[in-house]
């Protein structure tokens, strides 16, 4: 993309060298199927019996999010744990983590789904004032320049605003360059203003838009302020590329399959419906010889009616069409299964099959090993990127953490089968392998302490029960 290659060579003037190549225009390409609008294709021309053109907009399940999203509740979810060595020092990370700017446990779980999509995502850790923030920064505003066996060690950010000059426009661009050499982080800013928006323009002065930032900062660290986090797939695209590659990368194909079943699905009730011919006197209405009124015989506002020369004297027409809803409905069943399967979700997950035919929670998940193996995979590399994140909060903001206190516990539950659960919990219970209490706690989720009163308020409804039990006659 023009933009890309203007700041490659405005940047190598600088010694900073630069491999943008298509790496920009597939992740372009990518954020068109997250958002569910790609060019050409859902929007399109189509031409008529008469040869005139027409534009059709074509409808979307919009899968390329929704994979995103099922993937990213299954590597994060609200019980992943983060803690330090005391609960004191735990509740001090968590303060920086979920103050009202940085709300991690909000954000983490978008900007998963959005690198997820996008192949690449950033997060930034700085201080100003005494408030440490986190910035989560998506694939298209990095561009990486220094790495070694896909570990990144230099990156540039940008950040770009609209601003009018008078009567013209202008793109200011602030340039942020992150540097790393395993003892010391660098982090130097630069602004550029512009008349085009392809182009990176010309340096300004960084005080005229930032009068607070200073162009240089550095910190004494063994661990950088930034992390990458990419999907656990390899880039097959561009292999000498650091940057990571969307989930959906090499299923375009089927996202474009999927969305073509589903429109044409749609279609199918829309051009297959009821019609009724009619001749098209008939529509006109006739009069009545004796009021002189106009009479309309027909609902004139009624699409099912269509009017049409040469049915005079004839009996209306009724037409019903026969809607191929089943063999619309298995190749999409068929086109959700090769696509779940595709981006590491397994097959069925969605729930359909080539038959049609519901499966029960067991079976659907004892097939699903495949999805765990994808969420395991993915979480090596947010455990690294949560592992940094929490060591550079600590420094920054003065809280006491050495390599060992670090704990990062993913949630497992999500893939459990609850129902086997509980009944293996109860063939237990029933042979007397564990009591009451241990049961509750497997079958129905409950912290043991609740567990322990719900069985005595059991034992004590039943005892008054007892009590007050009439006595037989």
């Amino acid at each position: 993309m023009k933009l890309y290659d203007s700041i490659s060579r405005t940047m190598a003037k600088q010694g900073i060298n630069t491999m943008t190549g298509d790496m920009y225009d597939f992740i372009a390409d990518w954020m068109s199927w997250y958002r569910g609008n790609v060019a050409n294709f859902h929007t399109y021309s189509e031409q008529l019996v008469t040869g005139r053109k027409v534009k059709r907009e074509r409808l979307t399940l919009n899968m390329a999010k929704k994979v995103c999203e099922d993937m990213a509740k299954l590597i994060w979810t609200e019980k992943t744990q983060i803690t330090l060595a005391t609960p004191e020092d735990t509740s001090a990370l968590w303060s920086v983590l979920d103050s009202k700017k940085n709300n991690l446990s909000i954000n983490l779980p978008k900007f998963i789904e959005r690198s997820l999509a996008l192949g690449t995502g950033m997060l930034v850790e700085y201080k100003i004032g005494d408030e440490v923030l986190i910035d989560y920064i998506d694939a298209d505003l990095i561009i990486p320049f220094i790495w070694d066996n896909s570990q990144v060690s230099g990156i540039m950010t940008i950040s770009r605003s609209i601003q009018n000059d008078g009567s013209a426009k202008r793109w200011v661009s602030l340039i942020t360059i992150h540097r790393f050499d395993g003892k010391i982080y660098t982090r130097e800013h630069q602004l550029f203003a512009s008349k085009s928006e392809t182009q990176l323009g010309e340096r300004i002065d960084l005080s005229s838009q930032y009068p607070d930032l200073p162009e240089t900062q550095a910190w004494e660290t063994d661990t950088p302020h930034f992390q990458l986090f990419r999907p656990n797939i390899a880039n097959n695209l561009d292999r000498n590329s650091p940057m990571g590659v969307s989930i959906f990368a090499n299923r375009v194909d089927n996202l474009r399959e999927i969305d073509i079943i589903f429109d044409s699905l749609s279609q199918e009730f829309q051009l297959g419906k009821k019609r009724v011919l009619v001749d098209r006197t008939a529509v006109k209405g006739s009069i009545d010889p004796e009021t002189g009124q106009t009479v309309q015989y027909l609902d004139t506002s009624d699409s099912v009616y269509v009017a049409i020369n040469g049915m005079e004297h004839q009996p209306v027409k009724d037409i019903d069409f026969n809607l191929r809803v089943e063999e619309h409905t298995k190749a999409l069943n068929a086109a959700l299964n090769y696509l779940s399967a595709g981006v590491g979700l397994g097959q069925d997950f969605y729930n359909f099959d080539g038959s049609n035919a519901a499966k029960t929670a067991t079976e659907v998940i004892s097939e699903q090993s495949d999805t765990f193996r994808s969420k395991v995979s993915h979480e090596i590399i947010l455990r690294d990127v949560l592992f940094d994140l929490v060591k550079s909060i600590c420094y920054l903001a003065g809280i006491e953490c050495q390599d060992e206190d670090i704990g990062i516990i993913f949630d497992d539950s999500v893939i459990e089968d609850k129902e086997a659960i509980a009944r293996q919990a109860l063939i237990e219970y029933n042979a007397g392998i564990i009591d009451r209490v241990e049961y509750f706690v497997r079958a129905r989720g409950m912290e043991r302490e609740k567990a322990i009163d719900y069985v005595a308020e059991i034992e004590a409804r039943n005892q008054t029960t007892t009590e007050v039990e009439p006595d037989e006659e």
